[in-house]
């Protein structure tokens, strides 16, 4: 339960600090007051959205702070999961600083807003007109269902397995796209692929085929030259060789008259060496020059179909054809592969979709079994709201070939609050005062069966008034004795029937208009109850009708 509550430099607020107790305490104040500004204070020390805008004052810090005794919620265990420090009595904080950086802490300890967020779930919940309307939705219905059989773990397993399905299926389906893409030009691309591994690129090839196609279209007149300078180079007589030869030998005796004459001497005999040595390469070249028109034709033809292929490709060497050969026998790996993971995500899909329709079906069947007892107990708290005639049904109708992320169930709430009538649908026959006591009703039970510490009601009483209106003052004193329960309330039989009396009011003696709040003692209460009764000024008879609903 909440214990206590300090608001800091937040909307209106500009420092307020509120004890709460146990049962049941109402809270009263003229319009505008400033109300909704404390529910929007603890909504947001439980994980709600919110920024810097709301700081009253923007160069100080805002600072939200509740206390809660959460020693009866057996939570130390979740406090150690998350790595946060425990204490029976927990303390949460929000802080806005002027620069728009928010800080979270739960007992000192820095947490996120998800973390915020989890431990509010635990201790409270806030229902409101708003959340009135929502029993007219199916989805909602269908929450309130759940949580009335406890079915929330049968949930989660049903939509781990749908979401995983959802999740599959959206694979399968990119796969299968990425599958058609490839699939559109297999065709054209395996015949690409079959054409250069036929053909076979080497490295460097062009360059290769463009000297061999050279040599071989000149064979005839290469051959001819290369004799030729073979007979003068070494092949006769007087040869460039022989002449070398002669000169160095007239030369030999010469060579030790002086370093000149030596040096030219060393000169001719390197000359008739390097002589000897060309001579002899040459005729190695010549004799591996040969005359093969049908190499030639061969090598012209290669070089032509390499010239093609570049053209095709749009490539300028057999490099970049090679790169493009095993492109597309990428493709084709990746073809297969995508082929084997189709076989496998399809298989996945079939599976899935067998355990979502057994998990389906053991959730649906897991709410038929609740209905009977919701709709009772529902009936039997409206009769206690002057509803003597009440009827509550609820209908399910499960669609074997529809899913969604709370099953595959339909579900329809249908209500009565005449004599002789038949139950139809709650959009359609309740009024706006029927809808809140059925939330009343509906919200009353889920939070007794979940065993939440507080339960809050903005205004939730909505559209009721005289003994109504006293049956739920009645009503949220008794559930008070279960869990502590706080009403924001324009109703005197609501308020009278608090243990606790808080009045939210407007101070206007500063220069800026500020909300405060303060517990009201008996004539406190005998005054306020008289004014919701008849106004500013009340009459001696507001006080006694006052008193009256005080029982005092």
């Amino acid at each position: 339960m909440i214990t206590h509550l300090n608001i800091k430099n937040y909307a209106l607020i500009k420092n307020l600090d509120i004890e709460f107790q146990d049962g049941f305490t109402s809270i009263t104040g003229e319009t505008g007051a400033g109300k909704s500004i404390l529910l929007g204070a603890i909504g947001l020390i439980m994980g709600e959205r919110g920024d810097s805008s709301s700081i009253l004052d923007p160069a100080q810090k805002c600072i939200l702070e509740a206390s809660f005794d959460v020693s009866r919620l057996n939570l130390k265990t979740a406090f150690e999961e998350k790595d946060i420090d425990f204490n029976n009595h927990c303390t949460i904080r929000r802080e806005w600083s002027p620069n728009g950086k928010t800080r979270s802490f739960i007992n000192e300890s820095q947490v996120t807003v998800s973390e915020l967020k989890w431990l509010g779930q635990q201790l409270l919940e806030i229902h409101s007109q708003h959340t009135g309307l929502l029993v007219t939705q199916s989805n909602e219905q269908l929450k309130l269902l759940d949580a009335f059989c406890d079915s929330a773990e049968l949930l989660d397993d049903y939509q781990t397995t749908y979401f995983e399905h959802q999740k599959t299926a959206i694979e399968l389906k990119t796969v299968l796209e990425q599958f058609s893409k490839i699939n559109q030009d297999t065709e054209y691309n395996g015949f690409l692929r079959n054409e250069l591994e036929d053909f076979n690129p080497k490295v460097a090839e062009e360059l290769e085929l463009e000297s061999d196609i050279a040599l071989l279209s000149q064979a005839t007149d290469l051959e001819e030259m290369f004799a030729k300078i073979d007979i003068a180079m070494d092949g006769s007589e007087n040869s460039i060789v022989d002449q070398l030869s002669s000169v160095k030998s007239e030369m030999k005796g010469f060579s030790s008259i002086n370093l000149k004459l030596g040096g030219i001497y060393e000169r001719f005999l390197s000359l008739a060496l390097d002589a000897k040595e060309l001579a002899r390469d040459m005729r190695v070249i010549a004799q591996a020059i040969e005359i093969n028109p049908e190499k030639l034709q061969f090598a012209n033809e290669r070089y032509s179909q390499l010239q093609s292929l570049f053209r095709k490709h749009n490539v300028d060497s057999s490099e970049e054809l090679q790169r493009k050969l095993t492109s597309l026998q990428s493709e084709q790996a990746d073809e297969t592969i995508l082929q084997a993971r189709m076989a496998d995500l399809q298989a996945k899909i079939t599976r899935l979709q067998s355990e979502r329709v057994i998990k389906a079906n053991a959730l649906h069947q897991k709410r038929t079994r609740g209905l009977e007892s919701l709709c009772s107990q529902v009936v039997d708290q409206l009769v206690q709201l002057e509803m003597p005639y009440a009827q509550m049904r609820i209908q399910l109708t499960q669609i074997e070939s529809s899913f969604n992320e709370t099953g595959n169930t339909l579900i329809s709430m249908l209500f009565c609050a005449n004599k002789g009538q038949s139950p139809m649908p709650i959009e359609k026959v309740a009024s706006g005062g029927e809808i809140s006591r059925l939330n009343f009703c509906l919200r009353t039970l889920i939070a007794d069966l979940k065993q939440l510490p507080t339960l809050i009601y903005d205004e939730a009483d909505t559209g009721v008034s005289g003994e109504v209106a006293n049956r739920l003052g009645y009503l949220m004193r008794t559930q008070g004795k279960k869990q502590q329960i706080l009403a924001i309330t324009h109703l005197p039989q609501v308020a009278a029937a608090g243990n606790q009396q808080l009045f939210v009011y407007k101070d206007n003696q500063a220069a800026i208009s500020e909300t405060k709040i303060r517990p009201l003692d008996e004539e406190g209460r005998i005054l306020a109850l008289a004014e919701m009764l008849s106004g500013k000024n009340p009459s001696e008879a507001a006080k006694l009708n006052a008193r009256d609903l005080l029982n005092i």
